[in-house]
């Protein structure tokens, strides 16, 4: 999955994702930035164990963060 720019949405803008098959440990889901934005300091972060979930906000301007 690859996030919008960050410049495109607003302040405080939020998304969840969530592995609802719970077969996140054998298909990973890869979530992405493009541009050389960052979430958290990273380009992608990785769900990795089965029902995982991750919220997100963005600055609105160039970055992602994890809450």
């Amino acid at each position: 999955l690859t996030l919008p720019d960050a410049s495109t949405l607003t302040s405080g803008q939020t998304f969840v994702f969530k592995d609802e098959s719970g077969t996140a440990d054998t298909n990973n889901i890869i979530i992405e930035t493009q541009g050389g934005q960052l979430i958290d300091g990273e380009t992608f972060i990785t769900l990795e164990s089965p029902f995982a979930a991750i919220n997100l906000y963005t600055n609105g301007s160039n970055k992602y963060f994890i809450f």
